[in-house]
């Protein structure tokens, strides 16, 4: 019996990342992997790129975008949607996820003539609250990690498939990543990686993955690997060449498969996610926890924290997303797309959150999103009053907004009226924007000298990369908020 292929790659940059870093993506990961699928025409696939990645390629690279255009038109991939400038879904009011849905699906149907069904969930963060919205944009599957099925009580054995879900009267499929074809490609040998996915076969059953494009060539040590060494070229002839492996996209699948059963979900990301978000205390006893459950059937049921305790971990995160949703708030009454657009530009997940990724320690990405807040503030008709009590941060303490037409300041009662925010208007730009420096639990390493301790036969994850030796001299941590008017 035949094996289904469902594979999948998610590309995405943060809104304005330094154009050298996008321009080292392209080249080094995304162009040379479809300029290579293309030529294994057999093989189909999905892809799930960005809104504001798109428009950059097709500003600056005509060569990978032409491309894309000729897959589509030959069936070779299916386009994914997603919202446009990779907000994560839960996170933003539901007429913002609306709007930045379907802003993508329009590119995607005007530039590659694809209606897309589809949608790559950000991070894979999930919460039922979406599924009517997902509705609305006439979306009818998304892509999650088997771990969320673990999570929900299905068995280990049986996440090779579809699943539906519901709420409110609205349904939606869901398609699980495997995690082992998720630490397998492209990081182990071709055969080992082609025998893992065909552990599954069936009339029902996929081998699914949706992964990272950046692992193909831009994170450390896989350009080499995958590309100078020729794994993918190794893996492609492999798998088309393969008469018990059938490459499709998901909409294939989907319409000629049946579901292997209904599921509800927990609020939950991956596994990864749920320790990064904990506190580095949380996390190393989460840690503790996870090794004495490694025989133990239970260790399925284990969980650590949701994406949102990032904005408990890290006060400046929150305050940041919280300014963007009071701001959003707005849109319904001043009908302004160009407030629309800084609006959903802030709304980039990148800036909000840390772990092996996120981008909250990047300055840039804070002050990019701050130049996107102040240029929506300076499309807010001008206030009456220079002096304003707001509930921005919604946690019961008020904030004191002081509003010129040069500035805006904010000051925050809960920690004693020290300046939170102080963005000059016709600069765009917050010179307020600081980031207690906090200990996090990889600091521990800092001393140590190790290698990686995975046991594949190829190269390591990034998870698996060892330590910052040498470099604890350079780390220093903050006891206090790095805000202004600070009484000490």
């Amino acid at each position: 019996m035949k094996t289904n292929l469902l594979f999948g790659i998610h590309c995405h940059q943060p809104v304005e990342n330094f154009y050298h870093v996008v321009d080292e993506a392209i080249e080094k990961s995304y162009k040379p992997f479809i300029t290579l699928a293309k030529k294994f025409p057999a093989f189909k696939f999905s892809v799930h790129f960005s809104g504001w990645l798109l428009e950059y390629i097709e500003k600056n690279d005509t060569e990978l975008f032409t491309l894309l255009q000729e897959m589509s038109a030959s069936k070779q991939i299916e386009f994914f949607t997603g919202g446009f400038y990779e907000p994560i879904l839960p996170s933003i009011p539901s007429p913002d996820r609306i709007d930045q849905i379907t802003k993508l699906s329009a590119y995607i149907k005007k530039h590659f003539a694809q209606t897309p069904k589809g949608i790559w969930l950000t991070e894979r963060v999930w919460d039922d609250s979406i599924i009517a919205d997902l509705s609305a944009c006439n979306i009818h599957y998304a892509i999650i990690d088997d771990y969320h099925l673990l999570r929900a009580g299905v068995e280990e054995t049986k996440t090779a498939g579809m699943y539906v879900t519901d709420d409110s009267q609205h349904s939606l499929t869901l398609f699980p990543i495997n995690k082992e074809l998720r630490y397998a490609i492209p990081f182990q040998k071709v055969d080992s990686a082609v025998e893992e996915i065909k552990k599954t076969a069936g009339e029902n059953t996929a081998s699914i993955l949706f992964d990272d494009g950046e692992k193909f060539g831009l994170w450390p040590k896989t350009y080499e690997w995958v590309f100078e060494k020729k794994w993918l070229k190794e893996f492609l002839e492999k798998i088309v060449a393969d008469d018990t492996i059938e490459s499709m996209t998901f909409d294939t699948f989907f319409k000629k498969s049946k579901p292997l059963g209904t599921v509800y979900l927990p609020n939950v990301s991956y596994f990864e996610m749920s320790k990064w978000s904990l506190s580095p205390s949380s996390f190393e006893r989460f840690e503790h926890g996870e090794e004495a459950l490694q025989e133990s059937p239970s260790k399925l049921y284990y969980a650590g924290g949701t994406w949102k305790n990032f904005f408990i971990k890290y006060p400046e995160s929150n305050y940041l997303h919280k300014r963007v949703l009071d701001l959003s708030g707005q849109r319904t009454s001043l009908k302004n797309k160009k407030f629309d657009d800084a609006i959903f530009k802030a709304q980039a997940n990148d800036v909000f959150w840390h772990g092996v990724f996120g981008g909250l320690y990047l300055p840039n990405l804070r002050d990019n999103a701050y130049r996107f807040v102040i240029e929506a503030e300076n499309l807010l008709p001008e206030e009456t009053k220079a002096l304003s009590l707001t509930h921005i941060k919604k946690d019961g303490y008020q904030e004191a907004k002081f509003k010129t037409p040069s500035l805006i300041a904010v000051f925050d009662e809960k920690n004693g009226g020290q300046l939170r925010e102080l963005s000059m208007r016709d600069a765009l730009f917050n010179y307020q924007n600081t980031l207690s420096r906090k200990f996090e639990l990889y600091h521990k390493n800092l001393f140590e000298s190790k290698e990686s301790d995975n046991d594949y036969d190829a190269i390591a994850t990034i998870h698996d990369e060892g330590s910052f030796q040498g470099e604890s001299k350079n780390i220093h941590f903050d006891w206090y908020p790095k805000n202004s008017f600070v009484d000490h």
